[in-house]
């Protein structure tokens, strides 16, 4: 008397092992379509800095390096009794730090512009009527 059970083995060798395959094959380039289209995208949008999105940079660049010597001169003049004095030497550090800053914060955006492909020679910063 033998008993057979209900259960059936089924194996991957099939057209089941196919279409599964195929599915990953093509999920796997769906995946790469659109991370090729985000990063063109991201490229695309890293060239493009807006007007006002430069002078947000620059002013809090040069607004952050004043703070930071106001405060300072404050902190000085607290601890030390000199009281115009300490503020209006961190005043001035802060103001050339700010304007250092910004030169700085300028050359590293014309140099990226410049390294994509830009043509940045024509204009009045550099001696020409573009």
């Amino acid at each position: 008397m033998s008993v057979s059970s209900g259960i059936q083995v089924f194996s991957m060798a099939g057209p089941e092992r196919n279409d599964l395959s195929e599915r990953i094959a093509k999920a796997q380039a769906d995946r790469a379509a659109r991370e090729a289209k985000k990063a063109r995208r991201d490229a695309e949008m890293e060239g493009n800095v807006s007007a006002g999105g430069l002078a947000l940079r620059y002013g809090a660049e040069f607004g952050a390096s004043v703070f930071v010597g106001i405060l300072i001169g404050l902190v000085i003049d607290h601890f030390f009794g000199t009281k115009p004095w300490g503020l209006l030497v961190m005043l001035g550090f802060g103001l050339a730090a700010g304007i250092l800053n910004v030169i700085r914060a300028y050359r590293q955006l014309t140099a990226n512009a410049q390294s994509q492909g830009s043509d940045q020679s024509d204009g009045p910063e550099n001696g020409n009527q573009g």
